[in-house]
């Protein structure tokens, strides 16, 4: 099949960018966390700049930093690396022996074994998706680089947290992601408005907690994690009352009434993919009531 002229243009243009709708199973992700964690930090007060930067918060943490984990956990390129690196070992190893040969011949043999590596181990990840990877973490880098340095350093950590989850089993690499996708993107839109308080770290956590839970409910289908759901929301309902805002406390509270429902139907039918996506109704107004409680 021949490549499109988007893709392969013919002059001109030497890297394209593909961006497309992932379709997840709930909206609930970094987007909607850098939004609400824009919203407690007054990010959406009626001026320009602050939408600008909200946009922009939410580019950055959803799309940069959602980019650089996807190619980083899901490449091919990742078991190609160790496959080449091997046999390129092997060359080496045969061209450092002793072999008769020109002077010439002999003091070009160093540059003609790096000529050799590069070509057969890194010239093929060229081509691969260690391209997109790269400059995904460097338009992610130079946007932090751009806000504060607190963001700079919250963005740099939270790349080197999806490092880390790349080298962990499955079930414990959820906890991880959970903390990428939710508590980070929180916390990294909070310092591009310079804000910070220790009620909204707790928020943060609490929601990531919440996060978590679902993601043990859609994966493993253990119905332990419905109650680790249900003890976070319970517990932000209960902050939320103590900060003198019953209202929230309430709207919150109404949110997990409807959620212990739903437990009642996924019991019966164990599929926890219907489940999250009933529920995440319920855990968005949740953040977005937390939100606004920590701006007003």
């Amino acid at each position: 099949m021949d490549e499109s002229f988007s893709t392969r243009p013919v002059v001109g243009r030497l890297i394209a960018l593909d961006l497309r709708p992932t379709r997840p199973i709930t909206f609930l992700g970094p987007a909607w966390a850098a939004l609400c964690g824009a919203i407690a930090a007054g990010g959406l007060a009626w001026r320009s700049q602050s939408f600008l930067f909200v946009i922009l918060s939410i580019l950055l943490c959803d799309t940069l930093l959602g980019a650089w984990r996807a190619l980083w956990l899901h490449a091919d390129w990742r078991a190609a690396l160790p496959r080449n690196l091997a046999q390129a070992r092997v060359w080496l190893n045969l061209g450092r022996d002793d072999q008769p040969g020109s002077f010439l011949a002999r003091a070009l043999k160093p540059l003609t074994l790096r000529l050799a590596f590069a070509r057969n181990v890194i010239w093929p990840l060229v081509d691969s998706e260690i391209i997109g990877m790269v400059i995904a973490g460097i338009l992610a880098v130079c946007l932090a680089a751009l806000m504060t340095p607190v963001t700079l350093m919250l963005v740099g950590g939270t790349m080197g947290l999806a490092l880390l989850e790349g080298e962990l089993s499955a079930e414990r690499r959820m906890g991880l992601r959970a903390l990428i996708e939710i508590a980070m993107p929180w916390l990294i839109t909070q310092s591009v408005f310079g804000y910070f308080s220790w009620l909204s770290l707790v928020f943060a956590l609490l929601f990531t907690l919440v996060y978590r839970a679902l993601l043990g409910v859609v994966v493993a289908r253990q119905e332990h994690w419905l109650r680790w759901s249900f003890l976070p929301q319970l517990g932000i309902a209960l902050l939320l009352f103590a900060e003198a805002t019953p209202v929230g406390a309430a709207i919150v509270a109404l949110g997990l009434i409807a959620q212990v429902l739903w437990q009642t139907r996924y019991r019966i039918n164990r599929d926890g993919r219907a489940y999250a996506q009933h529920v995440q109704a319920y855990v968005l107004v949740a953040m977005l009531v937390a939100g606004l409680a920590l701006w007003f």
